[in-house]
Order: structure tokens, then C-alpha cells, then sequence
């Protein structure tokens, strides 16, 4: 990560992490039974998303800068290894991004969607503000305040609850058709 060559192109995307870190022992153990869990889902929207519907994709390098984006915010810590995250992405359509995203959180409970991993620092440095969980957990990004223990621990417990829910399985019958649909291309 990140992709190795530039493209063009607005759309969703999903990061992977197989490394050590101890937090996320469970989600690699259930990525290891042969499936692939996501640690984060994201979007890029194209130029026109906010315009209606537009039936050419964005030639814009959106995507792919977004992912890179995510990259320079691992690299900017110190426990977490960028070598350890692979990323999936599809470009779509404008029209069509919004719903991707939604449904791939829905069905993979990604554990850093929530945890304002993929927050963008707006005008001023947010340092003022509260540190979001995943900055707790892994300080270190320019612009963000340090977290403190006791906000680590909420980002491992919401970690490990996601985990739970993926290792129970998917009971609500349509996320599973869809996740039964999203694993044919796995």
C-alpha cells in the first residue's frame, strides 16, 4: 500500500492489515481462517458527486490520492508497519460510490470506520480538539492531539467488539446475500 501505479478514477476502497500489532490480533485470526476482513472502508467521491448524476468517472486521480493519503497517516506512527496493509479498490461511477461505501461497512464493520481514522484535518490543526480513537491508539500524525490511555482503551474495546461481530457471522438475512455476493470476488 499504496497502489503501486497512479490511476484515475473516483471510488471505494478497503485496507487490509496482517501485521502484529496486539490490538489487532483478532481480526488478523479471523482474516487467517481463510477470509479477509477489512480494517477500513473508505470513499473518494469525483468532481461531480455533489452534481447529480454524471455518466463518466472522474478522470481526476482521486482514489488513488486518497489512499495515499491513508498511507502517509500510517507511516506518520510509529507501532504500525505500512508493509503490514494490502487495499482492494473499485472505481465507480459518482452515482454509485456513496451506496458502496455504506453497504461495504454495513457488512464488514471495518473497526477504524469510527474511530476517525480517515478524517481530514480541516483549516485549522485540530489540536484543540478531542483525540479521536484511533490517534490515541496510534499517535504520532501532524495536526492531531495525542490521545490518552484511557481513550486507547475505548478504540481496543470497540476493536474487539467489532471483531466479535464479525466472528458471530451475519444474521441480518439481506447483509448476508450481500456479503455472500462481495465474497465471489474475494
Amino acid at each position: 500500500m499504496p497502489p503501486s501505479q497512479p490511476f484515475a478514477g473516483a471510488g471505494v476502497y478497503a485496507l487490509y492489515y496482517s501485521g502484529s500489532h496486539p490490538a489487532y490480533q483478532g481480526l488478523t485470526r479471523l482474516s487467517g481462517a481463510g477470509k479477509s476482513f477489512p480494517v477500513y472502508v473508505g470513499k473518494a467521491a469525483g468532481q461531480s458527486a455533489k452534481q447529480g448524476f454524471n455518466p463518466a468517472t472522474s478522470s481526476a486521480r482521486k482514489l488513488y490520492d486518497r489512499i495515499n493519503q491513508h498511507a502517509d497517516s500510517i507511516d506518520a506512527v510509529s507501532c504500525l508497519d505500512k508493509s503490514d496493509f494490502s487495499c482492494r479498490y473499485l472505481v465507480l461511477n459518482d452515482a454509485y460510490i456513496a451506496l458502496a461505501e455504506s453497504v461495504l461497512i454495513s457488512v464488514f464493520r471495518p473497526p477504524w470506520n469510527g474511530m476517525s481514522f480517515g478524517s481530514k484535518v480541516v483549516g485549522k490543526n485540530r489540536m484543540g480538539g478531542r483525540p479521536s480513537l484511533w490517534d490515541s491508539l496510534h499517535p504520532g500524525r501532524a495536526g492531531r492531539p495525542a490521545g490518552s490511555k484511557s481513550r486507547a482503551g475505548d478504540a481496543r474495546r470497540l476493536i474487539d467488539q467489532r471483531v466479535s461481530e464479525l466472528g458471530a457471522g451475519i444474521s441480518d438475512p439481506v447483509l448476508r446475500k450481500m456479503y455472500d455476493r462481495i465474497m465471489r470476488f474475494a
